[in-house]
């Protein structure tokens, strides 16, 4: 499942073996040289101050919750990692020297809990490929990869547009007709 740092954040945290309600996800940690998620700190409603846990004690995640494997993946330590709310509002430029925009969210692949894709202060998204370079004062993509911005929309977003059908892809294109239609018309009537 690919999921939204932003959705991610707040989503109750349940130790599954034992059925503890254990809080709200507040942060996601990050190792951004290997763009791949670390952990998830979350702050206890039974349990008190911020705790956290590493990907590998997640496991799953639904609609509005992350499930653990058990209350011994619970973890008091500092967490390791780059906190990605940190990371957000940096710019991100590509290899051919393209300023794209900034960071807005992050799109996680539960599965592997890999970084998935970025999404920009402009609202579209765009995958970062294995070259991206996640720095201290910016985001570098590889070049032309401002080519490759997709809009993020209301029914599902960059990601259904990805993984869509082919019947889905033949409505999309029918609304985008009937769109373009309407915003003819409307400047049609302002003339």
């Amino acid at each position: 499942m690919k999921i939204r740092y932003q959705k991610l954040k707040g989503m109750e945290v349940l130790a599954n073996k034992e059925g503890r309600l254990l809080g709200a996800v507040r942060r996601l940690q990050l190792d951004s040289k290997k763009k791949l998620a670390l952990g998830l700190v979350f702050k206890g409603k039974l349990m008190s101050g911020e705790h956290w846990t590493k990907v590998s004690g997640v496991e799953r995640v639904g609609q509005e919750v992350v499930f653990l494997s058990s209350m011994k993946a619970v973890r008091d330590d500092e967490p390791s990692g780059r906190d990605v709310k940190d990371m957000l509002g940096l710019p991100v430029m590509t290899q051919d020297g393209k300023r794209l925009g900034s960071l807005d969210d992050v799109i996680m692949d539960t599965e592997t809990w890999k970084i998935a894709a970025i999404v920009l202060d402009s609202g579209g998204a765009v995958e970062i490929g294995q070259d991206a370079v996640f720095g201290q004062d910016m985001l570098l993509l590889r070049a032309g990869a401002g080519d490759d911005i997709s809009e993020l929309d209301e029914e599902g977003g960059f990601l259904a547009k990805v993984f869509q059908s082919e019947s889905s892809k033949d409505k999309t294109s029918k609304k985008k007709t009937s769109k373009k239609k309407a915003a003819r018309k409307t400047s049609r009537k302002r003339r």
